[in-house]
């Protein structure tokens, strides 16, 4: 399963590896095959896997549909079910949700959480975006994200789950950071199992196999390539002179407004080097094996480096942009990339549009369904 506790078969921990040490090609495949035990086979593994899928797909602004024309539909929230209806439902159609469950994590996986846990204060391009002399303040300000204060400020994590769905997931799975907050799934505190079970996941997926340095590395990106807070404290000087600059004037504007938190993301992936998921390459199978339940996901990653080695680093920035011609492509290019990342992932290029979603052949990429084979 996704994860494994079992020793020597830490199926996520592998996968982490291979994003780490960048294993794969510019343009690459990677291919997973994983099981999901009945309740019958192992009923500890089944119940920890229901409450994981449930509390990792509950924040989700999108889910599948599972149909052939659009494979898209809202999120549990949207729906309007709580979190002990959700984790009912889910329980009860486990077979879909764990097979949705499964590539949503690896799309995360590789869009954010590996490049967000690889690029720490300790990477050496690091300072070239961040200026970190109060470390206290970064925790206190990335800390605020995830609760009401007595004032009701602060809970942004509660209030748009949307856009920080991993950390919504993390507050619900992780002790330290979830803290009793009854906006979030409680199982942990009920079940030691389940909360080890969690831990080994949140360990799995960390660079290091420390879960709460993941969560640390993961938290601090998300607040400071985000906006509309203190992140702007932590620019270093060249971020700080981009940020001077009233974009959405100099730019041209096409369908969307050119706004600074695109040039960090940006900016940041040029120098975190991440892979992109190509969602309309990536295919999916169901399958069982004797009477196990089996899911395989073959998915096309990309270092884009069309993008990333083409486009001027930080300190080029404005003066690359202000070239009418290079600024066209750019933004033209930002927008086929994130036409893939639109309807899964809303933690980066959110707003790139030149074209609108709603012109023929610039739609966004949406999964096909995962095939069944008898």
């Amino acid at each position: 399963p996704l994860p494994s506790k079992k020793a020597g078969q830490k199926t996520l921990k592998a996968i982490t590896s291979i994003l780490k040490y960048h294993a794969l090609s510019p343009l690459g495949v990677m291919i997973t095959n994983v099981s999901l035990p009945s309740k019958e086979q192992n009923a500890n593994e089944h119940k920890n896997i229901v409450n994981l899928v449930a509390s990792y797909l509950y924040p989700k602004s999108t889910l599948e549909s599972n149909n052939p024309e659009w494979n898209c539909t809202d999120g549990a929230i949207s729906e309007g079910y709580s979190l002990d209806e959700w984790h009912k439902k889910v329980e009860c159609e486990i077979e879909d949700f764990y097979g949705q469950y499964i590539t949503r994590l690896l799309v995360d996986l590789i869009s954010v959480i590996s490049p967000y846990d690889n690029f720490t204060s300790s990477h050496s391009l690091y300072k070239n975006m961040f200026k970190i002399s109060n470390y206290n303040d970064l925790t206190k300000s990335v800390n605020d994200l995830f609760h009401f204060d007595s004032n009701g400020n602060g809970g942004d994590i509660i209030v748009d789950s949307g856009l920080f769905p991993i950390l919504w997931t993390i507050a619900s799975i992780d002790k330290k950071y979830n803290n009793k907050d009854k906006n979030y799934y409680q199982d942990i505190y009920c079940d030691d199992d389940f909360n080890d079970y969690a831990q080994s996941f949140l360990s799995q997926m960390s660079a290091n196999g420390n879960a709460h340095d993941l969560i640390k590395n993961i938290s601090n990106m998300h607040f400071l390539l985000n906006e509309g807070r203190t992140e702007n404290n932590f620019y270093s000087d060249s971020l700080r002179n981009l940020n001077k600059i009233n974009w959405y004037q100099k730019v041209y504007p096409f369908c969307d407004l050119f706004l600074f938190h695109q040039i960090k993301e940006v900016l940041f992936r040029q120098l975190s080097v991440p892979y992109h998921v190509n969602m309309e390459k990536t295919l999916r199978w169901k399958y069982k094996a004797k009477d196990t339940n089996m899911y395989m996901d073959m998915l096309v990653l990309d270092e884009c480096r069309y993008l990333y080695d083409w486009m001027p680093s930080l300190d080029m920035f404005y003066s690359g942009m202000m070239d009418i011609e290079r600024q066209f492509s750019f933004r033209f290019i930002l927008d086929a990339v994130a036409k893939h990342r639109m309807v899964y992932n809303n933690e980066f290029f959110y707003g790139t549009a030149s074209v609108s979603k709603f012109e023929t052949d610039y739609v966004e990429k949406v999964l096909s369904v995962r095939k069944n084979i008898i």
